[in-house]
């Protein structure tokens, strides 16, 4: 292939202003993105050179990502377009053109703040240092950076009588970033007394016979080495010996040094944690959830504190659990985090007697009602759900508009816009969404409104999330009416829109890894007995065509589950997602929330995160839709809607027969409805 300048013409891409582009000729641009998805780069140049700089941006960007291209294109490109999505991948193709003898300022250019993680940005990165910065970058390099047995041969070759003294640290460093077999190619390089440890570790790591051995030859303190540990601990989570595991973590835990990489036992100390709640262990729970010695970036970092939280208050040691709830709401941002870390401030409170605190706490939870958490606080706190949340109908109008915003003269909406208009609205998405990281949650809703203008529900509402993981809802966004509550299904239509929302966010033709489809996210097999239920012809292209055969579909699936577990939303949700199986083994295992079982506890006791969050999401937004469908705010009591109310489903026919021959009883009918479910809350506790 030429050179991309010839095809391309990369200049006509340094030069594209940053303010609002000229009319573009959105045929033109349409014609040239789809001859770049073929690889048909004449076509494409020509007809984006007909529309105008966007469009050769656009095409531009495709190609370079590919790879096409020399380092100068690469530069330029990024000179005014740096704040484009897929730089990632741009940049790693541009790293491959890199040359020690291309000019020093256009290397330190290239790298900006980057450290070299190749062998070919290291070369060209030590020919513009001098020789002291230069020894101490390629210690660095070699202490730190995987390589191929190829790069490492040349790299040594050029450089191996400096860098012997360092073999024995990279060996550790590989080995803590669990690459065994880089470990591996250092050994004959190394002191012999260096090697017993690290050829035990990498027999851990690469899970080969005779570890046993190889450990119990070590003297007794490299035994104890950090490293070794932490491979020991990842073993056996691979064997699947879960308890000696444990043993491990809680023996490691003492310290960050003793863990050597915190964030490598994250993960399962979340799911061990998890196990000892489900067991009722809870000192071992708290045990295995802290300390856990992570930084707050880390994505464990907030589930761990609550686990710890919430362990400490099960234990009866309120003080303790207060101080982890509070450390909670110091590092999350998110409404829906900081919704929980408020309502676990005021359950420990409450244990601690000090009811003015608690209700201090579960006033700042409900200010956030489109949130689960926020709504178990306002249900605590007897708040009503906002005026602004009972918007009727599409009600776009409520949302920031971008039109005439500051937002219009971003380089990376404009490219959103263009993509927009040439009918490639899941390529804009992927722009928003990268906008969406840096933008306030205001400019996240003008681009939310953008979609729904478009015709993109599914990513009008992501973007919406996004906006509330930064601190405002938009309940016209972040709740949509999509014509799905007009359809008479033998269901609540607000229950049938909660579940549509988590299966697909409204988009009815997208399918999943596992087969599911549609609206609903039916299984064709599924599909097939619904359809043969409620007497319709069944037909599988239509289950990714037709929203309203799917929602038909799933409705019924969704009508059998009501049938079973009754009008518990804990129930029929975790059910739809997980299986029927599942919340009846729950019930059993946990208890019946329906009866006698904290529902709040009971859902947290969920093992599988997808479900717990998946009922955490169905639960918040049943009473949201009720409202956006009456017109009139609606009371927020989600215990009522994880019970249902307490209400038990009706017995099986041949059950009922049978109980009908016995002296009548007084029927058990569950908890009387909470006071405010049809006199709105405010108005029934201004009576009391």
């Amino acid at each position: 292939m030429r050179h991309l300048r010839d095809i391309l013409a990369v200049a006509a891409l340094v030069a594209l202003p940053l303010s609002a582009p000229r009319a573009e000729d959105a045929g033109a641009m349409a014609l040239a993105l789809a001859a770049a998805d073929v690889r048909d780069w004449v076509t494409a140049r020509d007809a984006a050179r007909a529309s105008g700089p966007m469009a050769e941006a656009l095409v531009g960007w495709q190609a370079l990502r590919l790879g096409h291209g020399g380092f100068d294109d690469y530069l330029a490109f990024l000179r005014v377009h740096g704040d484009w999505p897929g730089l990632a991948l741009l940049r790693q193709r541009g790293d491959g053109k890199l040359r020690p003898d291309l000019p020093a300022e256009a290397i330190r250019e290239w790298l900006g703040d980057r450290l070299p993680d190749s062998l070919a940005t290291e070369t060209a990165w030590l020919a513009t240092l001098d020789e002291d910065a230069a020894r101490a970058e390629r210690a660095r390099f070699w202490r730190e950076v995987p390589l191929s047995a190829a790069e490492e041969t040349a790299f040594l070759a050029a450089h191996g009588d400096e860098l012997a003294p360092l073999h024995p640290a990279r060996a550790v460093a590989m080995l803590d970033r669990q690459e065994w077999a880089q470990a591996e190619r250092l050994l004959p390089r190394l002191p012999e007394a260096r090697q017993p440890l690290l050829k035990a570790r990498i027999a851990l790591q690469a899970g080969r016979a005779g570890v046993d051995d190889l450990i119990l030859a070590l003297p007794t303190d490299q035994r104890a080495d950090p490293g070794l540990t932490l491979d020991r601990f990842l073993w056996r989570v691979r064997a699947k010996q879960h308890e000696g595991a444990q043993a491990l973590m809680l023996e490691a835990s003492a310290s960050a040094e003793t863990l050597r990489m915190p964030d490598l036992w994250a993960s399962m100390r979340v799911d061990y944690a998890r196990l000892a709640m489900r067991a009722g262990d809870w000192a071992r729970a708290e045990r295995l959830a802290a300390p856990h010695f992570l930084t707050p970036d880390n994505r464990h970092y907030a589930d761990l504190e609550w686990l710890a939280g919430y362990a400490a208050l099960k234990q009866g040691a309120a003080d303790r659990a207060l101080e982890h709830f509070l450390h909670l709401e110091e590092v999350v941002a998110s409404l829906i985090s900081k919704a929980r870390a408020h309502y676990w401030q005021g359950r420990a409170h409450e244990a601690l007697g000090d009811d003015a605190a608690a209700a201090r706490a579960y006033a700042k939870g409900a200010a956030m009602p489109g949130t689960y958490y926020g709504q178990l606080a306002a249900e605590k706190a007897r708040v009503t759900m906002p005026a602004d949340y009972a918007v009727t109908g599409e009600a776009t109008d409520s949302l920031p508009d971008w039109r005439g915003s500051a937002l219009r003269e971003n380089n990376v909406f404009q490219a959103a816009l263009w993509l927009v208009a040439t009918g490639r609205k899941d390529d804009a998405q992927r722009f928003l969404l990268h906008l969406a990281e840096t933008a306030g949650p205001e400019d996240i809703g003008r681009m939310s409104r953008l979609m729904y203008e478009a015709g993109a529900p599914w990513h009008g509402l992501r973007l919406s999330k996004q906006a509330a993981n930064k601190g405002i809802i938009y309940p016209a966004a972040h709740f949509p009416l999509t014509g799905l509550e007009k359809k008479e299904l033998g269901l609540p239509p607000e229950l049938v829109l909660s579940i549509a929302r988590q299966e697909s966010e409204f988009n009815h033709t997208v399918s999943s890894h596992a087969g599911a489809k549609g609206l609903m996210q039916v299984l064709p097999g599924t599909a097939q007995d619904m359809a043969r239920k409620i007497g319709e012809p069944y037909d599988l292209p239509r289950l990714t065509t037709d929203a309203a055969y799917n929602a038909r579909l799933g409705a019924a699936y969704l009508a059998g589950l009501r049938d079973r577990f009754g009008t518990s939303v804990a129930l029929t949700a975790s059910g739809y997602n997980a299986g029927p199986g599942r919340p009846a083994r729950w019930l059993n295992d946990f208890g019946d929330l329906r009866r006698d079982f904290d529902p709040v506890d009971w859902v947290e006791l969920i093992p599988f995160d997808e479900t717990r969050n998946y009922v955490m999401r169905v639960t918040e937004a049943m009473p949201v839709y009720r409202a956006r469908i009456q017109g009139k705010p609606a009371p927020l009591v989600p215990t009522w809607e994880l019970t249902g109310g307490g209400l038990m489903p009706p017995p099986p026919v041949r059950l009922t027969l049978a109980l009908s021959a016995r002296p009548q009883a007084k029927p058990f009918i569950g908890p009387r409805l909470p006071q405010g479910w049809i006199t709105p809350i405010s108005a029934a506790s201004a009576t009391e």
